[in-house]
């Protein structure tokens, strides 16, 4: 499954990695546990609407809302970089989060799409192609304690929802 989804974002993409940098970060579901993509922008939306951050790829305006973040996702997974250091993460949207993603990707082909991870710039990716399977994903800068937060408000992908249930309150009695 991984591999399929690796091949088919890299299909769907041109990938570029962003230097630490700070945006806000909406939809967040508890403490350490925020994520959202955000849209190219421009200097003439800037400062109300979109925000200068410096990546790989130059520096971008991003704007300031969302086009998904963490209310919009319904299961998560994740995967070691290839960097041997983080995770990568791979998010799919609910069906009206995956629409707007959809539509979002086929009318900005050529625009960047930035992943942040609790307010911070994880990835950057170039749209080159529609995104039509609600999956988005960050190929890496992922802690291991951000993917233990993230297992606690969704399930893994293809993930019975019992067995979920069952292993958060399995991760809840260890705590104790």
């Amino acid at each position: 499954l991984l591999a399929a989804m690796k091949a088919l974002t890299l299909l769907s993409f041109s990938i570029f990695f962003c230097l630490p940098s700070s945006l806000l970060a909406s939809g967040k579901k508890g403490p350490g546990a925020a994520i959202s993509f955000h849209l190219q922008g421009s200097a003439a939306e800037a400062p109300r609407f979109a925000r200068k951050v410096q990546t790989i790829a130059g520096e971008h305006y991003f704007r300031k809302t969302p086009e998904a973040s963490t209310k919009d996702v319904v299961a998560f997974s994740s995967f070691p970089a290839t960097d041997n250091r983080t995770y990568g993460l791979v998010f799919k949207l609910n069906p009206r989060a995956a629409r707007r993603i959809e539509t979002t990707t086929t009318a900005n082909r050529g625009l960047l799409l930035l992943s942040l991870v609790n307010g911070q710039a994880v990835g950057v990716v170039k749209i080159d192609k529609p995104i039509k399977d609600g999956i988005l994903v960050i190929w890496s800068g992922v802690s291991e304690l951000e993917i233990k937060r993230y297992d606690q408000i969704f399930p893994r992908i293809g993930e019975d929802p019992k067995a979920w249930k069952k292993r958060l309150k399995k991760m809840k009695k260890h705590k104790k």
